[in-house]
Formats: C-alpha cells, sequence, structure tokens
C-alpha cells in the first residue's frame, strides 16, 4: 500500500468508523480471552487414557468461539489498516495518521473517547510525545475544507 498523508479533515471523517470497529475490537479481545481462559479451565480438568480431553466437546465448542472472535477482529483490524491510518493499541484505542504539517513528516494522533483528533507527534515521539496542533492546522468552524494540514 502506498503511504497515504491525511488532512485533519480527513483523519477527523474517519473518527465514527473508527470508533465504532475499536469498540468492537475491545469486545472481541475480551471475548477471546474469556474463551482462551476457559480453554486453559477445560484442559485442566484432565485427559482420558487415550489422549483427548474428558470435556472435549466442550474445548471444541469454547475453540470454535475463540476462533470466531480472532477472525473477526482480524477482518476489522484489516478494514482499518486500509484507510491507510495506523491502528497502535486497540487496548487503548490509540490511531495515528501520516500528515504533513510544516514541510515535516507528523502523525496525527486521535485517541478513542475523544470526539475529534486535536494532537500530533513526530513518527519517532509516539503517544508520550503529543502535542496540540497549532489552530491553523485544525479545521474551521465555517467547514472550510481547504483550513487545515496537509
Amino acid at each position: 500500500m502506498a503511504h497515504r498523508s491525511f488532512t485533519v479533515s480527513e483523519a477527523n471523517a474517519l473518527v465514527p468508523f473508527l470508533e465504532g470497529h475499536l469498540r468492537r475490537l475491545q469486545e472481541l479481545q475480551r471475548q477471546a480471552q474469556s474463551h482462551f481462559e476457559e480453554m486453559e479451565r477445560i484442559k485442566a480438568v484432565g485427559y482420558k487414557p487415550d489422549g483427548k480431553l474428558i470435556l472435549q466437546r466442550d474445548f471444541q465448542d469454547t475453540r470454535d468461539a475463540f476462533d470466531r472472535a480472532v477472525a473477526e477482529a482480524n477482518a476489522r483490524i484489516a478494514d482499518i489498516n486500509r484507510t491507510g491510518c495506523q491502528l497502535k493499541s486497540v487496548e487503548s484505542g490509540l490511531v495515528d495518521f501520516p500528515s504533513v504539517l510544516e514541510d515535516r513528516e507528523v502523525l496525527l494522533c486521535w485517541k478513542l473517547g475523544e470526539d475529534a483528533l486535536r494532537h500530533y507527534h513526530s513518527p519517532l515521539e509516539g503517544f508520550d510525545g503529543r502535542r496540540p496542533l497549532p489552530d491553523w492546522a485544525l479545521p474551521q468552524e465555517s467547514g472550510d475544507p481547504n483550513a487545515n494540514a496537509s
């Protein structure tokens, strides 16, 4: 995939899509973890003399549910990646958007729970280096699509 550069407006337009996908990914992550823990408990019950699990059917049902959760999560991650943004953390809901500010490559930074994109950092700094976007880079109230970072 070619390196895409986002404007603040383009990144903000993806926020509703990302919110839905990230909330679902967080739920799928909880489900997968729960299914994994259940599989471990089922294995702890023990094995038959032939080497099969005593609770083989329960294990298989739980494994199927685990596999479904992981498959859906992978599909949602692929959907996010196709947009050109960078999913940094499902747990904290962090997403970066490659961009350019004042002729410098930066990453616009958004976190689940924020209503719009208002921060950026250098590619080397990460979340801890987040800084507020300068006022001139924020979309104007008028809705002028040219009034943002390019």
